[in-house]
């Protein structure tokens, strides 16, 4: 495992990362929480508001989504973090047993470090490609994110279509869609903030 100059280790990476998508499931709980918001006035605007009622399922379900991909992220993310500093102290022990090695003169115990060389080289080979297949995922889980998001724009312009069809009720509903314009557009900053990190983790490998 390399590091690239003036990058941080892995673990950080991963930890920085950790930051990122709790915001960002702080952010979809808060677009669910619209959702609800918006299910209660469209139940009470009648059928003033009939077509907004898919609209909050809609939003409900992107926002699930989101949390649920989020904390999967997280999950993996935890697991390089701790693969990671496998991986460090691996390539430490190797540069300790080389070292003992080009200090030994006994044939004997030579063989046994080159042995403890040859081991701890294979775990951290296994290691960075279990880190290597995590990142993968990595990167669908956050692509699945981004789709949900992209497709909010939609959700979002339909939204103010149907709220202009809902009388009294119209403020009401403009104010929930555009909390959720709102919440797309941080979850997208969060998103353009993993993949930078996402990259990084790549790099390192």
């Amino acid at each position: 495992m390399g590091v690239t100059a003036g990058q941080p280790p892995s673990f950080v990476i991963s930890a920085m990362l950790a930051g990122h998508l709790f915001r960002m499931q702080k952010t979809a709980k808060l677009m669910l929480l619209s959702a609800s918001n918006a299910k209660g006035v469209a139940s009470r605007a009648g059928d003033q508001a009939t077509g907004f009622r898919p609209i909050t399922d809609f939003i409900a379900e992107m926002a699930s989504d989101t949390i649920q991909f989020a904390s999967n992220i997280n999950e993996l993310s935890l697991t390089v973090s701790r693969t990671s500093v496998a991986v460090m102290r691996a390539q430490d022990a190797i540069r300790r047993f080389r070292e003992a090695s080009a200090l030994t003169t006994s044939g004997h115990q030579k063989r046994f470090i080159d042995h403890l060389i040859a081991q701890s080289t294979n775990d951290c080979h296994l290691l960075q490609r279990e880190n290597t297949d995590i990142m993968s995922k990595l990167v669908l889980q956050l692509d699945e994110i981004h789709q949900r998001v992209r497709g909010s724009s939609i959700v979002v312009s339909t939204s103010r279509t149907e709220a202009s069809r809902a009388g009294n009720f119209q403020k009401y509903l403009n104010s929930i869609a555009d909390s959720v314009e709102h919440a797309a557009r941080e979850l997208q900053t969060e998103i353009t903030a993993c993949r930078k990190l996402i990259d990084a983790l790549q790099r390192s490998y």
